[in-house]
């Protein structure tokens, strides 16, 4: 009997540790989004996607952060933002560095580099053909 009440408290204490919780510092796409950081290493990425032949934003493009080119081949990548309505994907604050961005809709993709330096905001705009 005590044998099972071992079993059972493990087991019970393995499945709280082990779910999700909800901190409430993430997006609607499950990445963590820092908004607000004093740090002298980091600099804020916006990235906004336009359609090239026809001039304008594409909105709900869905963006991807890479720290290699090499991760882009592999389907790893760092950050997932879907653009807004306004064509717009917000990274928040990132390490400073190099990125590749890949952006792409249903029919249109491209891939750019960018890079990000502390303290600053970097807005890149990539054009999808």
């Amino acid at each position: 009997m005590k044998n099972n009440f071992l079993f059972l408290s493990l087991l019970l204490s393995l499945l709280v540790a082990c779910t999700k919780t909800d901190t409430g510092n993430s997006n609607n796409n499950g990445n963590t989004i820092v908004t607000i950081d004093s740090s002298e290493f980091n600099g804020r990425l916006f990235v906004e996607t336009y359609d090239y032949t026809l001039g304008t934003k594409i909105s709900g493009a869905d963006v991807f952060l890479y720290t290699n080119y090499e991760d882009i081949n592999r389907g790893i990548y760092l950050f997932y933002q879907k653009g807004n309505s306004s064509g717009e994907a917000d990274f928040g604050y990132l390490l400073q560095g190099n990125y590749y961005l890949v952006s792409k809709t249903f029919f249109k993709a491209d891939t750019s580099l960018v890079q990000v330096l502390s303290k600053r905001t970097i807005h890149r705009n990539v054009y999808l053909r």
